[in-house]
C-alpha cells in the first residue's frame, strides 16, 4: 500500500496481494486516526462477504476466489472502549458476466489495484457493542 495525505484527506493505492481490510486498520494505527470514513474502487481475486441475519444473529459468509471488479468499496473507521481500531466496509462487486454481489467485508485480496480515498475526522469516533444484536456499532 501506498499513501499521500492531503491536508485531512488520505489518497490511497493498494497493489496486488494486499487486503483491504488489514491495510487500512494498519494505517489508521500508523497515523493514529481516531475516526473517519472512506470509499474506493478497483479489482479483487479473494473475497470474503458477510451477510447478518439479524433473526439468528450470525453472519453467514461467503468466500469467491474469482477476478472481481469492485464498483463499489465504503466504509468507516472508528475504536472500540479498548482503542482497538474497527472498520465497518461493505462491498459491491462485478464478475465477468457482469453479475453483482455485495455484501460486508472480512477479506478483500486486491488483483489488480485499489483506489481509495479516504476522510480522517480529527477527532475520535467512539464503537461499542450493541446489547441486542452483538455487534459493534457507533456510540453516539
Amino acid at each position: 500500500m501506498k499513501f499521500r495525505k492531503i491536508n485531512a484527506d488520505y489518497v490511497i493505492k493498494m497493489e496486488k496481494g494486499d487486503d483491504i481490510i488489514k491495510e487500512m486498520i494498519d494505517l489508521c494505527e500508523k497515523e493514529n486516526i481516531r475516526g473517519g470514513y472512506f470509499t474506493g474502487i478497483g479489482a479483487a481475486s479473494k473475497v470474503t462477504l458477510g451477510w447478518f441475519n439479524p433473526v439468528t444473529k450470525v453472519y453467514s459468509r461467503k468466500e469467491i476466489t474469482d477476478y472481481l471488479e469492485i464498483t463499489s468499496l465504503v466504509g468507516n473507521v472508528g475504536r472500540m472502549p479498548n482503542g482497538d481500531v474497527l472498520l465497518h466496509t461493505h462491498i459491491t462487486l462485478s464478475n465477468k458476466d457482469y453479475e453483482v454481489i455485495a455484501g460486508h467485508v472480512f477479506k478483500c485480496e486486491i488483483s489488480l489495484v485499489a483506489e481509495i480515498f479516504f476522510r480522517d475526522l480529527g477527532e475520535e469516533v467512539k464503537k461499542d457493542q450493541d446489547s441486542e444484536f452483538h455487534l459493534n456499532f457507533l456510540k453516539l
